[in-house]
């Protein structure tokens, strides 16, 4: 698990770039691969719950197919077309508007 130090950093970044970037250098913890993603759909209910402004704009896309393809230069997170990118983040986000 990442230091507590590394948490503060993180979420004292100035911009979101800086957090990403920081959150880059942090060791992972050792089981990352197995819990990324229920993780990271915890992180995205929080997120929409405290903040019903982009909740409702998440919310407007209806049933259309959320395609991340954002800051994150993995491609387990990001959608880089039919046979690179996992698109994971677009799907997390379409189970939290579900």
């Amino acid at each position: 698990m990442a230091a507590r130090s590394d948490h503060g950093r993180v979420r004292d970044a100035a911009t979101v770039l800086e957090a990403h970037e920081i959150g880059g250098r942090c060791t992972l913890r050792r089981d990352w691969a197995a819990a990324r993603t229920a993780v990271s759909a915890d992180l995205l209910r929080a997120k929409f719950t405290q903040h019903p402004d982009i909740a409702e704009i998440l919310l407007s896309t209806a049933e259309a197919r959320i395609n991340y393809t954002g800051i994150s230069e993995s491609p387990f997170w990001k959608d880089r077309g039919p046979r690179e990118g996992r698109n994971w983040l677009g799907r997390l986000l379409e189970l939290i508007r579900a």
